[in-house]
């Protein structure tokens, strides 16, 4: 079986941690995939507001999500606390991609275990109008003013 390739770039624009709670597990007693996906919603939405957008309203524009793939390395399990890395990427007219590197954080607050990579193509959506609309410029002002922090 061929298996989904996601590389994290060397720049992200944000970062956050999140803890596994214990309706994030699952029947195999690890983090579940659905709830996977909503950690990483979370984190985005944390990162809109770190720049003082919403999900909804980014200069008068929405975003939605037009594809997702994930790459699990290893389980999370309750209790552990993640840390989500976003890096945002590949920016066209109107979409661009948001990848996400998720780490499990040792008792010291270091990232310890790759639990996994995700990408999640953002297109930028007028919810008024019903259709794309283009990326607005400050937008991406703000991306270039965050893109100061290394990936590892």
């Amino acid at each position: 079986m061929s298996r989904v390739e996601i590389s994290f770039p060397e720049t992200f624009h944000f970062s956050t941690q999140l803890a596994v709670r214990v309706g994030d597990i699952n029947y195999g007693n690890h983090l579940g995939h659905d709830r996977m996906i909503t950690m990483m919603h979370e984190a985005r939405i944390l990162f809109f507001l770190s720049l003082g957008y919403s999900e909804f309203d980014i200069e008068g524009v929405g975003s939605l999500i037009g594809d997702l793939a994930i790459s699990y390395r290893n389980e999370a399990f309750y209790g552990d606390l993640l840390e989500f890395r976003i890096s945002v990427q590949e920016l066209s007219k109107k979409s661009c991609h948001f990848y996400y590197h998720i780490a499990r954080l040792d008792k010291s607050g270091s990232s310890s275990e790759l639990i996994a990579i995700a990408k999640t193509g953002i297109v930028f959506f007028d919810y008024g109008l019903r259709k794309s609309a283009e990326i607005p410029a400050a937008f991406i002002e703000k991306l270039v003013s965050q893109a100061n922090h290394s990936g590892s």
